[in-house]
C-alpha cells in the first residue's frame, strides 16, 4: 500500500511538471503568434524585425550534390525554436 502511494506521488509530481512545461510552451507560442502578426504583410526584413523574431540562423557546410552547391540553413525563431518544413 505504501509503495503504491509513493508511486502515485511520484506520478503526480511528473504530471505536474509536464503540465507546467506545456503551459510554458503554450505561452511562448502565443507570444510568437502575437509578434508574427505584426509582420504578416512585410515586404522586407529589417534589422529590428530580425532581432525581434529570430533567435539565430545556423548555416551548414557547403556541399556539392549532383554537381550543384547546396547548403543547409536553419532559422531558429524566438519563443518557438525551429519550425519544421
Amino acid at each position: 500500500m505504501e509503495q503504491k502511494q509513493e508511486a502515485n506521488r511520484k506520478r503526480l509530481q511528473d504530471l505536474s511538471l509536464l503540465i507546467r512545461r506545456t503551459e510554458s510552451q503554450e505561452s511562448d507560442v502565443q507570444t510568437f503568434i502575437h509578434e508574427i502578426r505584426q509582420y504578416a504583410a512585410i515586404q522586407e526584413l529589417d534589422e529590428a524585425m530580425l532581432h525581434r523574431l529570430i533567435s539565430r540562423i545556423v548555416v551548414g557546410e557547403m556541399k556539392k550534390v549532383d554537381g550543384q552547391k547546396q547548403q543547409e540553413v536553419k532559422i531558429i525563431y524566438n519563443f518557438v525554436g525551429e519550425i519544421p518544413e
